[in-house]
């Protein structure tokens, strides 16, 4: 039974009153004791969470003497994927990791204009960076996550900064940030390693394996949370539809109309996989089903696989790579 159905008076919260409606009254003594421990901030009535807290915690008995138990016995939590949303604690990683980058790319930015003039919307990117991916010296490690720092030209680093705050900040604020920290540099990591191995002559620049992992991972949220989402679909279509054209316009720059730089749509498609299967066994599901608890040790071991498989690739086979530059 949802929310809307019992606030009969309609302002958004929920009294005993209400309650007693849809209850027999030889069991309105124990509903009052379920609903004073419900009543967390002792307001006297009930918000959406404390309402669904209270369902969870009695829906066997809720489904025995409700007046109307097919409401009540639906498989959804009616809203209870929005009830997490808070911005207590704030969105910090996001907003901290997106100032990092605009940061080192006005810096980029002037080093450039100092060498060679002002820089165009497609760059050029800082190719000598001590961030960039250079597949010549992959022995820095620290690239195959730092490059994320690094963006070639105007458009590409709006485009990452702009996507990056929207998709985050939805993240963080059910999931925090350090779950968000996870898949977002993981992401990055999974873009670069494949890139490595697909692409090895191929620089590599921009946030976009990170930004891939943040679409996935919302993706992972709704295979997670189906039931306690309200209109899942308009996630699964909004994401796909926006994944779909980000990868016909990267294909089109790299074989129908190739910058002079070319940038590893590798790193798209690593950070989109690591970023579902990371989301999987990272980000919060609130109501874990036995079939979700078999997916989350599947997306965990399949992760670690992937990632022996890459890192193990880069550190063996070193004749597959370009000869390193010191």
């Amino acid at each position: 039974m949802s929310q809307r159905t019992i606030d009969i008076d309609g302002n958004g919260t929920i009294e005993m009153d209400e309650l007693k409606t849809f209850i027999p009254p030889e069991h309105h003594d124990r509903l009052t004791e379920a609903f004073k421990e419900a009543d967390v901030n002792k307001d006297g009535k009930l918000d959406r969470r404390e309402l669904r807290n209270l369902w969870q915690r009695k829906a066997y008995w809720f489904a025995k003497v409700i007046v109307e138990p097919k409401n009540l016995r639906g498989d959804s939590v009616d809203g209870a994927y929005a009830d997490e949303y808070s911005c207590f604690p704030p969105p910090i990683f996001m907003f901290s990791i997106t100032l990092i980058m605009i940061g080192i790319f006005a810096y980029h930015t002037n080093e450039i204009i100092e060498k060679i003039g002002p820089i165009g919307i497609n760059g050029p990117p800082p190719m000598d960076s001590v961030f960039i991916y250079d597949p010549y010296r992959r022995y820095q490690a620290w690239r195959f996550l730092t490059y994320m720092f690094v963006h070639a030209g105007w458009v590409h680093i709006t485009s990452n900064v702009v996507m990056q705050l929207f998709l985050g900040i939805l993240l963080e604020m059910v999931h925090k940030w350090w779950r968000v920290l996870l898949v977002y540099c993981l992401g990055v990591i999974a873009g670069s390693l494949a890139t490595s191995i697909t692409d090895p002559t191929v620089f590599l620049a921009g946030a976009s394996g990170g930004v891939y992992a943040l679409i996935t991972a919302h993706m992972a949220t709704v295979i997670l949370n189906w039931k306690e989402m309200e209109l899942p679909w308009v996630r699964v279509i909004s994401f796909t539809a926006f994944a779909t054209l980000d990868v016909g316009v990267a294909l089109y720059y790299r074989y129908v109309d190739p910058i002079e730089q070319r940038i590893g749509y590798a790193a798209h498609g690593g950070g989109a996989l690591v970023g579902l299967l990371v989301g999987i066994f990272v980000l919060r599901n609130l109501r874990p089903t036995s079939f979700e608890k078999k997916l989350w040790w599947t997306s965990l071991v399949v992760t670690i696989i992937l990632g022996v498989i890459a890192i193990g690739w880069n550190l063996l086979y070193s004749d597959y790579f370009p000869a390193p530059r010191y």
